[in-house]
């Protein structure tokens, strides 16, 4: 095959990622912004053929104050250069006004000239209207209430929101990163290609990180909790607050001599300290200094009451009015200028304290600088002769028969090609009853069952119970893009099954499925 018909391929194969994407996707040349791409997605919700939105521009479709409005953006993103995200922005169709989340990025050209605008617009309408329902509801209960229960049930409101949009949105982001991952392995350095896939890579990372950010505040991240050593940790991290403090900020860290064990994890609570330590840098423009303190923190209300790890950290910034205290963990909240931070830092670091089954709070005045205290259960250490150590292979290939086994189709179609990259034969099953059925005529062949927790009729793990009885050598992996309290985190999590977070990489997958096919009965 020669360089063309590898072209010619290349393009056949982006076409048709591109064509099934679950999102509007379009192309815009950059000199008059009319449409040389559209997809099947973008078909479906405008109501309006390729054929007919080809050529033409936003004016030859959309009222006059809309497409005002679309070319305005367009015409900023290839002026500054750089990806925009809209959260939220109408648009008339057949089916009435539906809101989309676009994110507009231009493709230059090897001078960094635009050359084209590529859009990718998801339809939100049904999740926001749901958001704005729910709102309402919470609202006209929270008035009628205290002001700190006020504050817990808009938290858990909001929560549960955060967790419903991952489930789906984890879901589009293993397929976008997936198949952007697949297709820059695919593409060499230098390919004028190239550049669009990696901006959609990076955009992608970026939400997915968004996604984390988001779970971790509303308490449904999943969590990965182990035993260690807080002073470990806070020194493990001493030069990396150095760094992100800066010359003009002292730091001074005062840790108890005894160990301080906790159970939580040590990832999450480094992020908390990370979080913490910004905001801090933040309230100090002019210098100042930063103080970590750690040590035991005896209650002194009850007799026999056991300890805990106090963690405190201490600026001597511009510090908070009550007003802002009120509201420093408030997601989305920020007294910062608008590019300089998400609002998330301060109600991640709550949400991942009272995952972690402890607390946070802040004492703070205009003037005098803010404490952020932190209390975590005083954990038993774990014994180290109990411990298993297991090595991941670096090789990652096999033959053996998986049973894949997830709802969504995009999902399952990027997965099963994951596998069989690796060697695997796969067999795949869009719902439960379906894998019961392949599973009752594989049964001497079937080595892996990988499927997803929650889907409608029977959970995973149900599932799983199922193909045991029959199969009882059956190996298992889980995931999922939602952390339901009782599925996931008490029933896999806590049980220390096999599992993957959606969006899930080709790497990763492709490790764990090794390691639990390698790992002894």
């Amino acid at each position: 095959m020669d360089i063309q018909d590898n072209g010619r391929a290349l393009e056949r194969f982006l076409g048709a990622i591109v064509e099934h994407l679950p999102a509007m996707v379009f192309v815009k040349d950059a000199r008059d912004l009319r449409f040389i791409h559209f997809n099947r997605a973008g078909e479906e919700l405008l109501g309006i053929t390729r054929d007919r939105m080809i050529g033409k521009t936003d004016h030859d479709f959309f009222p006059a104050e809309q497409a005002d409005f679309f070319v305005a953006k367009d015409r900023e993103v290839l002026r500054r250069g750089t990806l925009e995200d809209i959260p939220e922005e109408p648009i008339e169709t057949p089916r009435g006004t539906r809101w989309l989340h676009t994110r507009k990025i231009p493709i230059l050209d090897d001078a960094g000239n635009p050359l084209y605008l590529l859009g990718i617009s998801i339809d939100i309408t049904e999740r926001r209207e749901a958001a704005e329902e729910e709102r309402r509801e919470a609202a006209g209960a929270l008035a009628r209430v205290e002001d700190q229960l006020r504050h817990s049930q808009r938290m858990e409101a909001i929560g549960r929101l955060a967790g419903g949009i991952a489930h789906d949105f984890n879901n589009l982001m293993t397929v976008v990163l997936g198949y952007a991952d697949l297709s820059l392995k695919k593409i060499p350095p230098g390919d004028p290609l190239r550049p669009g896939i990696e901006e959609i890579r990076r955009a992608g990372a970026r939400a997915s990180d968004l996604t984390r950010q988001l779970l971790a505040f509303s308490r449904q991240q999943v969590l990965q909790p182990v035993v260690f050593d807080m002073r470990e940790a806070i020194r493990g991290m001493e030069g990396i607050f150095r760094r992100v403090l800066g010359e003009d900020i002292a730091i001074s860290t005062r840790i108890a001599g005894e160990p301080l064990w906790v159970r939580a994890d040590q990832a999450q609570i480094e992020q908390v300290l990370m979080n913490l330590v910004v905001n801090a840098r933040d309230a100090m423009p002019d210098g100042g200094t930063l103080t970590v303190e750690a040590g035991l923190s005896v209650p002194s209300t009850a007799p026999g009451q056991s300890p805990h790890v106090r963690l405190v950290v201490r600026d001597s910034g511009i510090g908070m009015d009550a007003v802002t205290r009120a509201l420093a963990f408030e997601p989305f909240f920020s007294t910062k200028a608008k590019d300089k931070g998400t609002g998330l830092g301060l109600s991640t670091a709550f949400g991942i304290i009272r995952q972690s089954g402890g607390r946070i709070s802040v004492e703070s005045a205009p003037g005098q600088g803010a404490a952020f205290e932190i209390i975590l259960p005083l954990a038993v250490p774990d014994d180290p002769a109990g411990r298993r150590s297991e090595s991941v292979p670096g090789e990652f290939r096999g033959t053996e028969t998986i049973l894949l086994v997830e709802d969504e189709d995009s999902v399952r179609l990027l997965m099963r090609r994951f596998l069989e990259r690796f060697g695997y034969r796969v067999l795949t099953a869009s719902r439960p009853s379906e894998a019961l059925a392949l599973a009752g005529s594989e049964r001497a062949g079937l080595h892996l069952l990988v499927t997803d927790v929650v889907m409608p009729g029977m959970n995973g793990l149900d599932l799983a119970d199922r193909l045991h009885a029959t199969l009882p050598a059956l190996r298992v992996i889980y995931m999922s893009g939602y952390t339901d309290d009782r599925i996931v985190r008490r029933r896999v999590i806590e049980a220390g099954l096999p599992f993957l977070q959606k969006p899930v990489s080709e790497e990763a997958l492709a490790a764990l499925v090794r390691r639990v096919l390698d790992a002894r009965a």
